[in-house]
C-alpha cells in the first residue's frame, strides 16, 4: 500500500491534481457511456415500434381467408321464450323454433318437521334409488350430512320453515331430468314412487323444424345450423321464426378498418421519431412504407383505401367497399384471398409481416443483436480503459510522491546551508 502526504513538500494539492488528469483522460468513458445509452434508447423504441407491428398482425391474421367474414346477424321473432347466437358455422336461413319444457332438477320434501336440527336425536331408514341409509341417534343435519357423504346423484339439505313450521329434510337431484326414488321410514317418512315428486325433473326440450332436441342444461346447441339457443320459459303460443342472414360485407368493413387503424398508429409512432431523430426514425420507415405499399395497393384502393399526402396516414371510405362488394363480391374475395389456382393478396401481405415480426430473425430481433455486439463491444472498451486509468492513477501518484520527496529532500539540504553559512559568517566576524 502506498502512503503519499500530498503537497507537504511542494505546496500543491497533488491529490486533486491527479484527479483532474484522470477526469480528462476518461473522457471517452463518458462518451463511451452515452453510447450505451443512446443504443438502450433505441430498444425501446423498437420494441414499442414491434408491439404495434404485431398489433397489425393479430388484425391480419383476422382476416387472411374468406371463413374470417362468416359473420352472421339472428333474428328470433322477438321471442320472449329463448335467445339465440350463431357460431362461425352457421347456416343462413330460417327455422321454426318451439320450446317444449325447461331443464328442471327434481326435488323432494319430507313429510315431518321437526323444532330444531342439531338437537333432536332420529333414527330410521331412507332408501334413494337402489341403495338404503340406516340411521339412529342422529341430527337432522346429521343425518343431512349422512347422505350426501355418499353417491346417490342428490344432494340432502335442512330448509328451515320459520318458528310456527321448523325444520325439514329436502332432497335435490345433482343433474336435471334424473329422476331418483326416496322411500323413508322412521322419524323422517317420504315416499316419491306413491306420492311423486315435488318438483318433477326433466330435460330441457325444444324442436327445430319438427326436430327434437334435448339437454340437461337450459342451453342447447344445435350443431348441424351452428346455432346456440339459451331457453327461458316453454312457449305458449306455439313456434317462433329464427332468421340467419351472413353480413360479410358488413364483417369485412369491420376489419378492414382495424387494419387501417393499426397502421395508422404505426405511421404516427414512426413520424414523431423521425421528427427528434432522423437516423433512428428511418430505420423503422422502410417497414413502415412497405406496409403502406400493401395497403395502398390498387387491391385495397378499390375497396376504399385511400391516403393523406401530406400525413401519410390512411382513411378508409365503406361506401366504396360495399360499391364493389354488391358489383361483384366474388371477385373482391377473389381477390383478397386466392383460390387453389391464385395467391391471395392477404397471404402476400400476411406473409411480409410475419417476416417482420418473427421473434427469431424478424425486425425486432435483428436490430437488437446487432444493438448488443455494440453494447456489448463497448463494456468490454469501458473496462479495459478503467483498468488503465487505474494503472495510470497509480503510476502519477507514484511520481508525485516521488518529487515531493525530491522536493523535500532538497528543502532540507537548502535549510542546513543556510544555516551553515549564516553561523559560518557570525564566527567569522
Amino acid at each position: 500500500m502506498t502512503i503519499t502526504f500530498s503537497g507537504l513538500a511542494t505546496g500543491l494539492e497533488t491529490a486533486d491534481i491527479i484527479d483532474s488528469l484522470i477526469e480528462v483522460e476518461s473522457a471517452p468513458i463518458t462518451t463511451m457511456e452515452n453510447q450505451i445509452e443512446y443504443l438502450e434508447t433505441k430498444q425501446d423504441t423498437f420494441e414499442e415500434f414491434d408491439s404495434l407491428l404485431n398489433t397489425l398482425s393479430y388484425e391480419l391474421a383476422d382476416f387472411n381467408s374468406e371463413n374470417d367474414l362468416y359473420s352472421y346477424s339472428v333474428n328470433n321473432s322477438g321471442s320472449s321464450y329463448f335467445t339465440v347466437e350463431a357460431s362461425s358455422t352457421a347456416v343462413e336461413g330460417s327455422y321454426s323454433v318451439e320450446v317444449v319444457s325447461l331443464a328442471a332438477r327434481q326435488k323432494d320434501v319430507a313429510s315431518e318437521t321437526f323444532d330444531d336440527s342439531d338437537t333432536t336425536l332420529l333414527s330410521g331408514e331412507i332408501t334413494i334409488g337402489d341403495e338404503t341409509i340406516s340411521y339412529e341417534n342422529v341430527t337432522l343435519s346429521g343425518l343431512a350430512k349422512m347422505i350426501n357423504e355418499g353417491d346417490y346423484g342428490l344432494t340432502a339439505s335442512v330448509i328451515d320453515q320459520g318458528s310456527d313450521t321448523g325444520y325439514r329434510l329436502m332432497f335435490t337431484a345433482d343433474t336435471s331430468g334424473d329422476e331418483i326414488d326416496i322411500v323413508g321410514t322412521g322419524d323422517v317418512t317420504i315416499d316419491t314412487a306413491t306420492d311423486g315428486h315435488t318438483v318433477a325433473g326433466s330435460l330441457a326440450h325444444i324442436t327445430i323444424d319438427g326436430i327434437d332436441y334435448y339437454s340437461s342444461s337450459n342451453t342447447i346447441t344445435d350443431s348441424n345450423n351452428g346455432l346456440t339457443y339459451t331457453l327461458n320459459d316453454v312457449s305458449e303460443e306455439g313456434a317462433d321464426t329464427v332468421t340467419v342472414t351472413n353480413d360479410t360485407e358488413s364483417a369485412m368493413e369491420d376489419k378492414i378498418s382495424a387494419i387501417v387503424e393499426a397502421y395508422n398508429a404505426i405511421n404516427t409512432y414512426v413520424t414523431t421519431i423521425y421528427e427528434s431523430d432522423s437516423s433512428l426514425g428511418l430505420a423503422m420507415k422502410s417497414v413502415s412504407t412497405k406496409i403502406k405499399d400493401y395497403l395502398t395497393d390498387q387491391v385495397f384502393v378499390n375497396l376504399g383505401i385511400s391516403s393523406d399526402w401530406e400525413t401519410g396516414d390512411l382513411s378508409f371510405d365503406s361506401t366504396v367497399l360495399a360499391e364493389a362488394y354488391e358489383e361483384d363480391p366474388d371477385g373482391v374475395l377473389l381477390s383478397l384471398f386466392g383460390d387453389d389456382e391464385n395467391t391471395g393478396f392477404m397471404t402476400l401481405f400476411d406473409d411480409y409481416l410475419a417476416t417482420q415480426t418473427n421473434s427469431s430473425t424478424g425486425f425486432l430481433a435483428t436490430k437488437n443483436d446487432t444493438i448488443e455486439t455494440k453494447i456489448d463491444r463497448l463494456d468490454e472498451a469501458i473496462e479495459r480503459m478503467e483498468t488503465r486509468l487505474e494503472s495510470r492513477r497509480e503510476t502519477l501518484e507514484a511520481q508525485f510522491t516521488a518529487m515531493e520527496t525530491l522536493v523535500a529532500t532538497l528543502n532540507s539540504t537548502g535549510d542546513y546551508l543556510t544555516s551553515f553559512f549564516e553561523n559560518y559568517t557570525t564566527s567569522s566576524s
